[in-house]
């Protein structure tokens, strides 16, 4: 995709650790206790020319567990871009937005890693990080890639490569860290640089020359980890548009929203047919009573244990704990997993107009009580199925209060598509709808959880290439 001219490796290498950068410089500065976020950054220009930046606490420990945490049970094999289409002047060169639009995905032996595609603001959390990348890019937000976290299991590598001089800045960071010796280290080998895996370090270069070219000694590789997991999380910035956030200034309080009861919209009582309802056009809300029968609705919570799981999430969903109040996954359904959860992934993806192979994984949720912290989800629109025998959904953006119970289903979008860009108007760009942000009501004398079954559905085949990896220990 890049056109790289091979260069002289170094003939030495020099190991960059943000731990020993910081012997004898005073102790990180200290992590907000309300956002859990560092009060402020601290960075190292460790290479001149071209430069390359170091950020030893990028991200707090509790930012980075969070980010593992949302990308859990959305692991696909890692894919490598590839530039399949000309230019309108035939040149391959790939400097063109019509040009980059054409860039195709494919599995490739040189990269074994498993990969996770999060959407824009999938959080409050994960908004605040695209801002901070910014910030330390001098860029905007709006060009920022969807991030990608990237999980490296023992031998899984990816080999030398460039990532593109349509991307002018690349941010690097690791969410984890490696037991001593264990290597997995990303090495640049015309530069004779190893950095090695500290979490929450960022490691920021740019891909291209002054005159726009690639910049050649910029081809890097992240080697194998001989033991343990390693986390990161790819950040590109690219030249053109790649995000739109269509906020909203309309914020409505509880008491003065309008409440809509799905099982009072008729077909209901866990019947398993239930009709679909529009609960609101713009966004388009949708609501099926009675979408799951009672009887599947008691299987999920069987074999789930969600008795036992509901009680080791109460106990760990405490005020002292990093996001309190956020979605918290208890697990997550193997795929066609029983003979019952099989065929509600096949009705949920007829009744979406989607392929099976389009749905997310279904994962049992302690429903989120915070704005912000309710997950979106990384696929194009989100559903939940209601476990408890109520739940009420808040939008405050859209005024509405949802009133579900056992087996009723709600969905909603996470984004438009093809809209044009506030940038340029003659290009598209997917456009993030927050207004759809939610919250799971919780009222006074009311302190059990609800739980939900939760899953997106994605623009991509993504069962075709998913990986079933087990999470890393916290």
């Amino acid at each position: 995709m890049a056109r790289i001219v091979v260069l002289p490796k170094s003939d030495t290498l020099g190991t960059v650790d943000v731990r020993q950068l910081m012997e004898g410089r005073g102790e990180l500065p200290p992590i907000d206790p309300k956002t859990w976020a560092p009060t402020e950054l601290r960075s190292f220009v460790v290479n001149q020319d071209p430069k390359m930046v170091a950020v030893p606490q990028f991200l707090s420990l509790a930012e980075c567990q969070h980010l593992i945490d949302i990308s859990e049970g959305n692991w696909i094999r890692s894919l490598v871009g590839k530039l399949v289409d000309e230019n309108e002047n035939g040149s391959k060169e790939g400097d063109t937005p019509q040009s980059r639009s054409k860039i195709q995905s494919s599995a490739a032996t040189t990269r074994t890693s498993s990969s996770c595609m999060l959407r824009p603001a999938q959080t409050a959390i994960l908004q605040r990080i695209e801002n901070r990348l910014a910030r330390l890019a001098n860029l905007s937000v709006e060009h920022l890639e969807r991030l990608v976290i990237v999980r490296y299991s023992p031998g899984q590598q990816f080999t030398e490569h460039h990532d593109g001089k349509f991307r002018p800045i690349t941010v690097f960071v690791y969410l984890n860290e490696l037991p001593e010796g264990a290597e997995g280290d990303t090495i640049f080998p015309v530069l004779g640089l190893s950095f090695v895996p500290r979490a929450g370090c960022a490691v920021m270069w740019p891909n291209a020359q002054p005159d726009g070219k690639e910049d050649s000694r910029m081809v890097h590789a992240g080697r194998p980890p001989l033991t343990g997991v390693k986390y990161g999380i790819n950040c590109f910035f690219n030249a053109d548009q790649k995000q739109q956030v269509q906020m909203s200034t309309v914020n409505i309080s509880v008491e003065e929203s309008h409440r809509v009861e799905i099982a009072s919209l008729g077909g209901g009582g866990g019947a398993g047919n239930g009709k679909t309802f529009v609960i609101d056009s713009e966004p388009n809300l949708r609501a099926v009573p009675g979408f799951a029968s009672f009887e599947e609705v008691d299987h999920l919570l069987e074999l789930l244990s969600v008795v036992t799981a509901a009680r080791e999430c109460q106990e760990a969903s405490t005020a002292s704990q990093p996001f309190a109040g956020s979605t918290a996954t208890i697990c997550g359904l193997e795929h066609g997993q029983t003979p019952i959860v099989a065929d509600l992934e096949a009705r949920l993806a007829a009744w979406g107009s989607f392929s099976v192979d389009n749905l997310g994984q279904l994962k049992l949720v302690e429903t989120g009580t915070v704005l912000g912290l309710c997950n979106r989800g990384c696929g194009q629109r989100c559903l939940i199925l209601c476990l408890s025998a109520k739940d009420e959904v808040f939008f405050p953006h859209l005024g509405l209060r949802i009133a579900m119970s056992r087996g009723d289903l709600l969905e909603w979008p996470n984004a438009w598509f093809q809209a044009p860009s506030r940038l340029d108007a003659s290009q598209k760009v997917t456009v993030e709808d927050l207004r759809s942000q939610r919250v799971h009501l919780r009222f006074a004398g009311e302190d059990s959880p609800t739980f939900s079954l939760e899953t997106c559905y994605h623009d991509a085949p993504i069962r075709k290439e998913a990986i079933h990896a087990p999470p890393v220990p916290k």
